[in-house]
């Protein structure tokens, strides 16, 4: 027993100093708040995610504590359903801060942590710089105010988000290894020269975009993973792809593959890029957007690159960004061959000719069709003696309500439809595939073009490749008379 008593003893204090070095202390005392629950919330990208919980005590103070090294990031301190202040968290083992219920951010002192004193400093030179600027945005947004006295507001605007920006730049120079520092060059946007030089105002100002969009990630450390622990990284990759990258998919991919491989410097910060735009063009409303969604998932979504990922959620990528492929802008449409209203002949529709051949799917007994079709079959009276286009009509089931319902609403179009005995004898199919007047995705149309809802209406040009889709009668002619104009000129 004498002889193991010491082993414990040493085994103790070796166990004591391994908590004591990997030990981190966040300790928050806000005068005026006691004895409710306290949330530390912190950031992946744009969201926030709960943390760790802790319990404000009778005097206000409430301590987040543990062995394990929480990730540097910018941190909410939450408690009574809102966030009362932000902090940064980083390599410190002790965070010590002091507060009040009346104000949060003015009152506050930091005793220990030298990334928040700086930081906290910050957060009140921007507060009374917006209290500076207040006056100024209310009487930029009278109307009594003369183009004189725009212009004076509007330099006096820009001069103090100057002061902001120098304040930035003075902690960048003053404390380069904090991560204080880190979040303000993240932050930091590039000024274009003025290129006073050039005498053309067009050419200035398409120098100036070049030259912001070329430097907008210069000051950006993509192998830094804190970074992604802050709203920061995600704001600039929204901003980027928002406002500055010219909105045509052909650029849009450019620049992805460019910012995309600037995120494998870290699986963090990548996992969040492709995540974060995979998802962003998926859910577009733009037209043409799925171009880069396919491009994404095909890419970089894959088993070799998606580590966070399962199979089965690659799959499903990957499958859908297949089948969006063929079916993109700029693109041959798929041929279809199906079957007429008289029921005795085949319309192969790259044999339909005509300059512009509309490619619409739908179903009689679709409630969005039945309006959205009379609409279409009115706009194609009115420019038929104007274009020379053609109206290539798909329907699933070649049935009495169908041929009604073009009857009555006069559809003037090549209405073609899948033969109703092909879903009830199989071998009807096999027949019409081997005599040639048809194929598996003309007949399984539904699949070939992902048609989920109806109508879905596709513009082909003479040569039948897509010019647009997704369109509804009203889009149609706007893309129409685009075409024209681009024509003429």
């Amino acid at each position: 027993m004498k002889k193991l008593l010491p082993v414990l003893l040493m085994l103790c204090f070796s166990l004591a100093g391994f908590s004591q070095k990997n030990a981190y202390e966040i300790k928050l005392k806000v005068n005026g708040m006691k004895d409710s629950t306290c949330f530390l919330i912190d950031y992946y990208g744009k969201w926030q995610r709960y943390n760790d919980t802790a319990q404000f005590n009778s005097e206000g103070v409430v301590i987040f504590s543990g062995t394990k090294k929480k990730h540097g990031g910018i941190y909410s301190v939450y408690t009574g359903g809102k966030v009362l202040f932000e902090i940064v968290v980083n390599n410190e083992k002790v965070i010590d801060l002091e507060t009040d219920t009346s104000d949060y951010i003015q009152h506050m002192k930091v005793n220990k942590s030298k990334e928040n004193e700086i930081f906290l400093g910050h957060m009140k030179f921007i507060t009374e710089k917006q209290k500076e600027s207040e006056p100024y945005r209310k009487k930029l947004s009278s109307a009594e105010v003369s183009d004189k006295e725009k212009k004076e507001i509007n330099q006096k605007l820009i001069d103090i988000g100057k002061d902001v920006n120098n304040y930035r730049l003075d902690i960048i120079k003053k404390y380069p290894d904090l991560f204080v520092s880190v979040i303000f060059k993240t932050m930091k946007e590039p000024e274009a020269p003025k290129f006073e030089e050039i005498k053309n105002d067009s050419l200035q100002r398409l120098l100036r975009y070049e030259y912001i969009r070329g430097h907008f990630f210069d000051d950006v450390d993509f192998a830094d993973e804190r970074i992604n622990y802050t709203p920061l990284y995600h704001n600039k990759l929204d901003k980027y792809f928002k406002n500055i990258v010219y909105p045509v998919p052909d650029s849009i991919i450019k620049e992805v593959d460019i910012i995309v491989a600037k995120a494998k410097a870290n699986d963090e910060i990548f996992k969040y890029t492709v995540h974060h735009l995979l998802s962003y063009y998926e859910q577009s409303k733009i037209m043409g957007m799925d171009a880069i969604f396919s491009h994404i998932g095909l890419n970089y979504y894959t088993h070799e690159l998606a580590f966070w990922a399962d199979s089965a959620q690659i799959e499903k990528v990957q499958d859908r960004a297949r089948k969006l492929s063929p079916l993109l802008i700029g693109k041959p449409a798929i041929n279809l061959s199906l079957l007429d209203t008289s029921g005795n002949k085949w319309v192969n529709m790259y044999k339909v000719q005509a300059e512009y051949t509309v490619l619409v799917f739908w179903d009689p007994d679709c409630g969005h069709c039945k309006k959205e079709l009379p609409k279409l079959a009115h706009y194609m009276d009115s420019i038929k003696n104007i274009l020379d286009i053609k109206v290539y009509s798909v329907s699933s089931h070649h049935s009495e309500e169908w041929k009604k319902f073009i009857r009555d609403e006069k559809l003037d179009f090549i209405n073609v439809a899948v033969p109703q005995e092909v879903y009830e004898d199989q071998q009807k199919a096999t027949e019409y595939i081997i005599k040639g007047f048809t194929d598996l995705k003309s007949l399984n149309y539904n699949t070939t073009y992902d048609i989920f809802t109806t109508p879905q209406i596709y513009l082909l040009d003479k040569s039948k490749k897509i010019i647009a889709k997704q369109l509804d009668t009203g889009l149609l002619k706007t893309v129409l008379d685009k075409e024209q104009d681009r024509k003429k000129k």
